[in-house]
């Protein structure tokens, strides 16, 4: 029997999030170490408390820990200005967090850079740093345990975009959010794979899908159906989409089967001093810079397979 892959995620839970965790909880081929959060999609009071709500809805026993709530320099984000707060719903969770019992396990006594540190240093094998969130808790790790990076597989991040954006018109949210974070992130040698909007938006859940997960998950595929249902609502209304996107699992499910994307290697880099395009994952699939490759970037992604393996995740609960 093959080894399970070690991992840690860090995140700012999130709708996309919680869909992520699910085909984490759900796989038998990866060792989930730690969970650390960070701001984001709401406050990391509001991310960490949703978290636990989700580690206790899943089963996962494992450690979690608050992170940076604010960027490295940038202000912090003001939660109370939508339409931000309600792509996610005020609480986070699609506005039916409140629906979940409140957490009986409380966040570890340590900063994310450390509870990372600590997974890392114990772990037999190379961890992969898998980031669905802004870059803030990776680049306080990089920054403190330099000694550590040779430990690290490879960070897959959710994040970027070679095309457009999603914050600004070139600029991709989890970047946008902490752009000086992200440069640190992409300027260390450690091996990076891009889930960039350039795949991720191909990857939409209709209602016939959410509805398969609600009756193939028992209650947990009940919650997950309803968490998705004022995410599903936006990106239809806003987006002109089939149903919403399920952006933070794509990095998941390269890891349980890789074929589910493509990628493009390439030099990436992010804009910093640009009025308009501060934040911009720079990506330079022509090789114009004729600096040498240091990301992987998603091009596609094959949705039917990202829902199938939802679905299949759903059974697990049931």
């Amino acid at each position: 029997m093959s080894k399970k892959r070690p991992i840690i995620m860090d995140v700012d839970t999130g709708v996309d999030d919680t869909l992520a965790l699910l085909l984490v909880a759900a796989a038998d081929t990866l060792d989930l170490k730690a969970i650390t959060t960070v701001f984001g999609n709401c406050s990391v009071a509001d991310t960490t408390k949703n978290t636990l709500k989700i580690c206790e809805l899943y089963g996962l026993d494992v450690p979690v820990a608050a992170g940076a709530y604010r960027p490295l320099i940038d202000p912090p984000i003001d939660y109370s200005i939508a339409p931000m707060v309600d792509i996610h719903g005020r609480d986070g969770l699609g506005n039916v967090g409140n629906t979940l019992p409140e957490p009986t396990k409380q966040a570890e006594a340590m900063t994310a850079a450390d509870l990372m540190a600590k997974a890392v240093k114990e772990s037999d094998e190379k961890v992969t740093i898998v980031a669905t969130a802004p870059l803030t808790n990776i680049a306080t790790f990089l920054l403190a345990y330099p000694d550590l990076h040779d430990k690290i597989e490879c960070i897959a991040l959710m994040g970027g975009a070679a095309f457009g954006g999603n914050l600004g018109f070139s600029v991709e949210a989890n970047i946008g959010h902490d752009p000086d974070a992200a440069k640190i992130v992409f300027m260390n040698k450690i091996p990076k794979y891009m889930f960039s909007l350039d795949a991720t938006m191909s990857c939409f859940i209709t209602d016939e899908e959410r509805q398969a997960i609600a009756d193939n998950g028992g209650k947990t595929g009940e919650f997950v159906k309803a968490c998705l249902q004022q995410y599903s609502d936006i990106y239809k209304a806003l987006g002109g989409l089939p149903g919403a996107v399920l952006h933070d699992s794509l990095p998941i499910a390269w890891l349980l089967d890789p074929s589910v994307v493509e990628f493009a290697h390439c030099y990436v880099d992010i804009e910093l001093k640009g009025v308009k395009t501060r934040g911009c994952t720079v990506t330079d699939l022509a090789g114009y810079t004729q600096k040498p490759a240091n990301t992987y970037v998603t091009m596609k992604a094959d949705r039917e397979k990202l829902i199938q393996m939802h679905i299949e995740a759903a059974k697990k609960f049931n």
